[in-house]
């Protein structure tokens, strides 16, 4: 091989073996590369070298086929790069136009630039992982004929993938038909993963296929999988980004080691900023106790390294010659902070919270003031609560409920309706307390925007994230917030005790949402039965919980 420059870029030329020149000729073959910067014509020099050696091999090449080979594949290296290079800007470009028809409430329009962004960022993803797998056969080529033979599957995929080989090639001063054929080569996905491949391009194989393939209303699930990708982001932060033959088991301890000193809300404190992982919780390490941010907890962590098991196990499902790193136990890191047990609130602080919430003047804010009681009374997530619709209310046999088999209504067309699990989907039980303190009557009222029972938060764009956040400064400001330990999601922790303790599990289970603790508990109908909601409606009030405010209002308001 020989590579030189003159004044219209770089020249190519492949000297042909002694051993085959009776089949190709004495002199040598070239190939005009173009202005090419230094780095990049070698590069380019070793990947066509490699294939002409490769194609040396075939007995039935000709001079001719392989000259116009060697041409059409730095072609097609020409235009991967020049494919590749503006797809960035593009994308950009189409989510700024996405953001600015949201802004302008065009939704329709705004969905199908952010799908022509996602598209076009799919294409960027498939042309950097071959990039990246030639880079793999340029350092092989280079380095000598052991590394070589390790990438030659790698070779020869990228070629197969590259295409217009052989026979492909026209050209005006070749007659395809008088010249020997090259044999057709094997189709291959370009999403095709090997050891030698990096993790950031096999990872994203993987996230983009889940992406695809969910369903974009249900929201819980689109945050899982954006929290699957700040993991990955996270593991390559911490680990690097290597082939995946690279990596070994106690790496995942690493992980875990980094990730319990990073900082909670670390985006928020600008001592943080322009930081790695790593940096940001030595530089945390370092201030004095009382500026120290708390480091991410246990659970958090425990969650981290299950999300990187769960993409490792999918990217690297039938890739031979790596290691299984999911097998390591990774022992919890002193640094994290220990988790903790959410629980229910005390009878005392319902009661601080009901009172104040049956004031008239916090019954002025109805979207606000109802959700303490109906979360405490129902079981219901947050999330269930600020979707209901005053349609959800029916009767069966005899008995009102909320239906959350029911799909949404926007309109006047069905949409799904998001819940978190697929127990969610179920009825819920109406204790005659919610009518009794007049949130029935107040939520069958309940016609416009939607017909939403709590309209007001879907101007957010997340409903359920601003009422939590509302929630949140609620609780503080009566004082009967304790982070993590006493919130919002508490109120399921005493609704959930109030069913046991009258029903028992089974039934609690599924008026809350929860999965079946075992298989039998899984037989028998998946939604409450009539029997079964008369027996929720015939409970006693809770305990020591003191519901007149809300009675007393009712009364007055009449």
């Amino acid at each position: 091989m020989y590579l030189w420059k003159r004044e219209n870029g770089f020249t190519y030329q492949q000297r042909i073996p002694v051993s085959v020149e009776s089949q190709f000729g004495k002199s040598p073959i070239r190939v005009n590369l173009g202005p090419l910067p230094v780095a990049a014509a070698r590069k380019r020099a070793i990947i066509l070298s490699g294939a002409a050696m490769r194609m040396m091999d075939d007995p039935t090449m000709t001079r001719e086929t392989l000259s116009h080979s060697l041409k059409a594949l730095n072609a097609e290296l020409d235009e991967l790069h020049r494919r590749h290079f503006p797809l960035g800007l593009r994308v950009s470009s189409r989510l700024q136009q996405a953001k600015e028809f949201e802004s302008e409430g065009d939704h329709e329009a705004a969905q199908i630039y952010r799908r022509q962004a996602k598209e076009l960022a799919t294409q960027k993803a498939s042309l950097q992982d071959f990039k990246q797998r030639l880079q793999t056969i340029a350092d092989a080529l280079s380095k000598d004929s052991v590394a070589w033979e390790a990438e030659r599957d790698t070779f020869q995929s990228v070629v197969r993938t590259l295409g217009s080989l052989g026979a492909q090639v026209q050209s005006p001063q070749i007659q395809p038909i008088q010249q020997p054929q090259a044999q057709p080569l094997e189709h291959r996905d370009e999403r095709t993963v090997t050891a030698s491949t990096k993790l950031s391009v096999a990872g994203r194989v993987i996230l983009d296929a889940r992406k695809d393939a969910l369903d974009k209303g249900n929201k819980d699930k689109v945050h899982y999988e954006e929290r699957l990708e700040n993991t990955f982001s996270a593991f390559l932060n911490v680990v690097g980004d290597h082939p995946l033959s690279y990596y070994l088991p106690v790496h995942l301890q690493d992980f875990a080691t980094a990730m319990a000193k990073v900082p909670t809300n670390r985006t928020k404190y600008p001592i943080f900023a322009g930081l790695n992982l790593k940096q940001m919780g030595a530089k945390n390490d370092k201030l004095p106790d009382e500026k120290r941010i708390k480091s991410l907890s246990q659970t958090t962590v425990k969650e981290h390294v299950a999300q990187i098991k769960l993409i490792w196990e999918k990217a690297t499902a039938g890739v031979s010659g790596i290691r299984d790193i999911r097998s390591f136990k990774v022992t919890m890191p002193a640094a994290a902070t220990p988790a903790i047990d959410r629980e229910g609130l005390p009878p005392t602080s319902l009661n601080i919270w009901l009172a104040d919430s049956a004031t008239s003047k916090m019954m002025r804010k109805p979207h606000k003031a109802w959700l303490p009681l109906v979360g405490f009374l129902t079981g219901m997530r947050l999330s269930e609560i600020v979707y209901l619709q005053s349609s959800d209310i029916v009767t069966i046999e005899g008995n009102e409920v909320f239906d959350l088999r029911l799909p949404l209504i926007f309109n006047g067309k069905p949409v799904d309706r998001p819940l978190k699990t697929k127990t969610s989907v179920r009825i819920v039980a109406i204790h005659p307390l919610l009518r009794d303190c007049g949130f029935i009557d107040f939520a069958k009222k309940q016609r416009g925007r939607g017909g939403f029972v709590f309209p007001h938060y879907h101007g957010a764009k997340d409903p359920a994230d601003a009422a939590q956040k509302q929630m949140g400064n609620w609780m503080v400001a009566l004082g009967i917030h304790e982070t993590q330990r006493q919130v919002f999601h508490s109120l399921r922790h005493n609704a959930k005790s109030w069913f046991q303790i009258n029903v028992g599990d089974r039934i609690a289970d599924r008026q809350c949402g929860h999965a079946a603790s075992s298989v039998g508990a899984k037989y028998g109908f998946k939604a409450l039965e009539p029997e079964e909601v008369q027996m929720i409606m015939s409970i006693p009030a809770p305990r020591g919980v003191d519901f007149s405010p809300f009675i007393k209002w009712r009364t007055q308001a009449e």
